[in-house]
C-alpha cells in the first residue's frame, strides 16, 4: 500500500508537534523542582546544609537543629554552649584530629588555636556536642546517646577518628575533673583533667 507524502509529512508534523510538548514538560517540572524553597523536610537538613555536606569552615557537619540552639547550657535548646551568635542551627567539626593527645587544659587553648582558610572560630566540643560527632562517626541516627542501643563496639563509619582515641570535651565534673567520650562503643566518662585525650574541634553557625 502507498502511502501519500502529505500524510507522511501530517505524521511527521504530529511526532515532532509531541516531541516538543514532552520536552517543554520536563523543561517545565525541572523548573518547578528547582524553585522550591531551600528549606527541606528531610531528616537532619535545614536552609543550605545537611549532614555529612562540607561546611562553610573547611570541615564537615554534623548536626543540624531547624529550631535553633542557642549558647546556654541547662535548657533543651542547647548542645551545651556552643553557639558563639546568639542562635546556631550547624555543628560543624573539623576535618582532622589535632595529631597527638592533651591534657584538658591544653585540649582548649589548642582547639581554640586551630584556624582554617575560612573559618577561626573553632573551639573545644560541649559534652553533648562531642556526643553528637560520636553519633555521625558510627552512622547512629537513633540513638539519644551514641551507640546506646545494647550492641557494644560497632565499626565507625566516619569522619577520620580511631576506635583507640578518647576524645576531650570542654564540660567540667567537678573541679578536677572533666568529660570524655570514647570513640570504641561510644561511652562517656569523666577523669583528671591532667590526662591526655586526643581533640577535634568545632564550631556552630
Amino acid at each position: 500500500m502507498q502511502v501519500s507524502r502529505r500524510a507522511i509529512v501530517i505524521s511527521a508534523a504530529v511526532l515532532f508537534s509531541a516531541i516538543g510538548i514532552y520536552i517543554s514538560s520536563s523543561s517545565l517540572s525541572e523548573t518547578v523542582v528547582s524553585d522550591f524553597p531551600s528549606t527541606t523536610l528531610m531528616k537532619g537538613c535545614f536552609d543550605k546544609y545537611c549532614i555529612g555536606d562540607s561546611g562553610p569552615g573547611g570541615g564537615t557537619i554534623v548536626y543540624v537543629d531547624e529550631r535553633g540552639f542557642d549558647n546556654s547550657v541547662e535548657d533543651d535548646k542547647s548542645i551545651g554552649a556552643m553557639c558563639l551568635t546568639g542562635t546556631c542551627h550547624y555543628l560543624e567539626m573539623a576535618p582532622t584530629d589535632l595529631g597527638r593527645e592533651y591534657s584538658w587544659g591544653k585540649a582548649i587553648v589548642a582547639a581554640e588555636a586551630f584556624s582554617t582558610s575560612s573559618a577561626n572560630d573553632w573551639i573545644l566540643p560541649s559534652k553533648d556536642a562531642l556526643n553528637e560527632i560520636c553519633k555521625y562517626a558510627f552512622g547512629d541516627t537513633v540513638n539519644v546517646v551514641c551507640n546506646d542501643n545494647g550492641e557494644g563496639s560497632l565499626p565507625l563509619r566516619l569522619g577520620g577518628f580511631s576506635t583507640y582515641y578518647t576524645y576531650w570535651s570542654s564540660s567540667e565534673a567537678g573541679g578536677n575533673g572533666a568529660w570524655f567520650q570514647y570513640f570504641l562503643n561510644g561511652d562517656q566518662a569523666n577523669h583528671y583533667k591532667d590526662l591526655t585525650r586526643y581533640v577535634r574541634p568545632v564550631r556552630a553557625f
